[in-house]
């Protein structure tokens, strides 16, 4: 029973006590004057008021009740991590477009304006006429076209493409690592509540015994030695019980910290209910995961993509060796040339004479052997996990089969046999105490191995990828 339980018993108790005395003070209302009635009246309707308020104020709401799924819906619509690889995703997406752009033309053109001129004209042989012409005018225009050459642009469009592609597997891979680290967190939210659940039954089992043995004491029946060790085990168990309460509120807030701390769920709980488990999986063998991981796995995926981009990037740094053409198209209206209009076209381009893209196509192979050894690295990895995660996991599972069939009924039983024979008389109160305490302590190592089970299939599914949402 946590400490509202306690809180309602108090305020319970309160109105109680309160009820008894407005029924005496009714019963006494017979001998007063009706002025004094009303003011008696009034005082306990304010009294009863206000306490309704006080009780208002004080009550806490309750906590909210998440499954393992709806904390990974949670965890999908609000984890900021997440919402990051997302950008990044739209990001590579963008770069497909910049890939995929023609290069626009270029226009350069000239107006300007020409000195006066004039027309001269011989009308004898010692007279020259001249005309004025005026101010003339004279333009030019100049359009340059870049022109992509052996086919570089669909490398890049093919090479941008496979960016995006390995984007989203790394994005999937994320979410493989970050709903692991989540069910962990789940996991270890239910296992605080589990000894938060333990060490309260605990305290109310001691208090039992101490409101059993003071009577006890009052009248002899046993020493204050034995009176005093109840009570020193009442308070180590208060004290578990808050040390408790404090790592329930750590393990909250972390599984809020991965679910992106949606609103009015600061008080959360996890479902009382250990996961369930896919047992078909469970039962392969290690060649059998092994291969299921090298065909599930989101990194492994964006390892071979990234090959396959290094080795477009390779082959674009080769034809990068042959250069682009600028195509030249010019036209000049000058009234002030014998032909006063002139037109022409070319082309420009680089002579690959001195430099021919060796840095590059030597980068470009490096990169491409990176990645192949990438995916060989990430391949062992893979293996590795796959090797520990399902050693873990029969580990854990016949921990916990050994705790259910045999550990858990035996303490019981010992419990039980150890209550009845004190009550009988037949032991001591330190038998009675040191059963409690292996109880106790019987149950944190089984409330533990039903979470490194949980952690173990945990870690499982996120080492053979198969847990992808």
């Amino acid at each position: 029973m946590g400490r509202s339980d306690y809180g309602d018993r108090t305020r319970g108790s309160l109105i109680n006590r309160m009820d008894v005395k407005l029924i005496n003070t009714l019963e006494r209302t017979g001998n007063l004057s009706p002025r004094r009635l009303t003011q008696r009246l009034c005082f306990l309707v304010a009294l009863l008021w206000t306490t309704s308020i006080h009780a208002a104020e004080t009550a806490t709401p309750a906590p909210v009740v998440v499954s393992e799924q709806q904390a990974l819906k949670l965890f999908y619509e609000r984890n900021l991590d997440l919402i990051t690889a997302h950008y990044d995703l739209e990001r590579g997406e963008a770069e497909q477009i910049i890939a995929a752009a023609l290069p626009n033309p270029s226009v350069d053109t000239e107006f300007y304006m020409l000195n006066e001129m004039s027309y001269t004209k011989q009308v004898s042989p010692a007279v020259n006429k001249v005309w004025p012409q005026g101010y003339m005018s004279a333009w030019s225009i100049r359009i340059e076209q870049l022109i992509i050459t052996a086919g570089k642009r669909a490398l890049r469009m093919e090479s941008s493409a496979l960016g995006t592609e390995a984007l989203g597997y790394d994005l999937r891979d994320l979410v493989r690592i970050l709903s692991n680290a989540l069910r962990h967190a789940y996991y270890n939210l239910l296992l605080t509540q589990k000894n938060v659940e333990l060490f309260q039954h605990n305290l109310d089992r001691y208090h039992e015994i101490l409101h059993i043995n003071k009577t006890r004491l009052d009248i002899g029946d046993i020493a204050e030695t034995d009176f005093t060790r109840i009570e020193v085990e009442a308070l180590k168990s208060q004290a578990d019980l808050n040390s408790a309460l404090a790592t329930l509120k750590q393990a909250q807030t972390e599984l809020l910290l991965l679910m992106g701390w949606p609103e009015n769920a600061l008080d959360i709980r996890a479902a009382e209910q250990w996961p369930d488990f896919n047992i078909d999986i469970s039962r392969k063998s290690l060649s059998e995961l092994t291969g299921l991981a090298l065909e599930n796995r989101p990194d492994l995926a964006a390892a071979r993509i990234r090959l396959t981009q290094a080795e477009k990037n390779n082959e674009l740094a080769r034809r990068m060796v042959i250069p682009d053409v600028t195509l030249i198209g010019f036209y000049l209206k000058d009234p002030s040339n014998f032909y006063t209009s002139t037109g022409g076209v070319g082309v420009s381009f680089d002579l690959p004479v001195f430099y021919r893209q060796e840095g590059e196509i030597a980068k470009a192979g490096v990169d491409a052997n990176s990645s192949r050894l990438t995916i060989r690295q990430t391949e062992q990895e893979i293996r590795a996990d796959v090797l520990k995660a399902q050693a873990a996991w029969v580990t854990k599972e016949e921990i916990r089969q050994r705790f259910e069939k045999s550990s858990i009924p035996r303490i019981e039983a010992l419990r039980k046999g150890a209550e009845l024979a004190y009550q009988k008389g037949d032991t001591g109160l330190l038998e009675l105490l040191d059963a409690e305490r292996n109880y106790k302590v019987m149950m944190q190592d089984y409330y533990h191995a039903l979470a490194d089970r949980s952690n173990a299939w945990a870690d499982l599914i996120m080492a053979t990828g198969v847990d992808l949402h």
